[in-house]
């Protein structure tokens, strides 16, 4: 039986990337390093916001935190019965004012 003419070959789609992932204590340690500040200092104040985040995802608020971007959340339940957050995230393009 012929290829169907409107699949793409399999040879001809790229890879995708693996995930680069961002470990909490990567975080941690990066922020303490750009700051100078102690890894205990940092676990504080790093372990709050992403408190306080979660608690902003959770009520459906839209995050305005530049340079980050403009985060807007929404939601779904899953046939499991689990919900579904979706987080589109908008970020200025480099040269952008």
């Amino acid at each position: 039986m012929a290829r169907s003419e409107g699949k793409p070959r399999r040879e001809s789609m790229a890879e995708p990337e693996p995930a680069r992932v961002l470990q909490k204590r990567q975080l941690l340690a990066q922020v303490a390093r750009r700051t100078g500040l102690r890894n205990s200092e940092v676990k504080a104040v790093v372990e709050a916001t992403l408190a306080e985040l979660d608690e902003a995802i959770a009520a459906g608020m839209t995050l305005a935190l530049p340079p980050l971007g403009r985060a807007r959340i929404s939601r779904r339940n899953d046939s499991s019965g689990g919900e579904v957050i979706t987080l589109r995230l908008r970020r200025r393009t480099t040269g952008e004012a």
